[in-house]
């Protein structure tokens, strides 16, 4: 027996916000980066209390909780500053952006000729990946304004895609099997 899927809606609603976000980082990419970075600080606050807690916990039990305690404060100070000022650190987390894509495109760049040695056809592909990481990287790097607009629109890109995708899934009246006992002991 199917049914007529009754949460249509709530797909259709979740891509109108998505598509309504994705608006405004686009109308104004700049106060967007700086929400990325309060978000992205919170979390890293978050993170750091719950390294500190978890190697004060088992400090009896590890005898290298230091380490782990460590990491917790830097956490805290790092998260801290993301969260509170992040006119001064938004700044940073581009070149840590762009930073970690060129290590991201080394990577790639190394492995794919790890693949040419086990004569995969296809390894050029990941190469050209890798170079277009390390080139874009340095983009973002050396000219952080283009940086900037390059990760905001990244960003609302993806809602834009998104939430496009919600909509048509909300428009759709597919209808759902409704399980059986039969079908859930397949």
């Amino acid at each position: 027996m199917n049914t007529k899927r009754k949460n249509w809606w709530m797909y259709l609603l979740r891509g109108v916000l998505f598509i309504i976000i994705a608006v405004l980082i686009f109308r104004n990419p700049l106060a967007s980066l700086m929400g990325l970075t309060s978000v992205i600080g919170f979390l890293t606050l978050l993170t750091g209390i719950i390294f500190v807690i978890g190697s004060i916990s088992v400090r009896k039990l590890y005898n290298k909780w230091g380490w782990t305690l460590a990491l917790g404060i830097l956490d805290i100070l790092l998260g801290g500053a993301l969260l509170f000022y992040p006119a001064l650190t938004a700044p940073l987390l581009v070149v840590f952006i762009g930073a970690w894509t060129v290590a991201i495109g080394m990577m790639e760049s190394g492995l794919s000729l790890g693949l040419k040695k086990l004569r995969f056809k296809k390894w050029w592909v990941l190469l050209i990946m890798g170079i277009f990481s390390i080139l874009f990287g340095g983009i973002i790097i050396f000219k952080p304004l283009i940086g900037v607009l390059s990760i905001t629109i990244f960003m609302g890109m993806q809602f834009l895609i998104y939430g496009s995708y919600l909509i048509a899934k909300g428009f759709q009246k597919e209808e759902i099997p409704t399980p059986t006992p039969k079908t859930i002991q397949e």
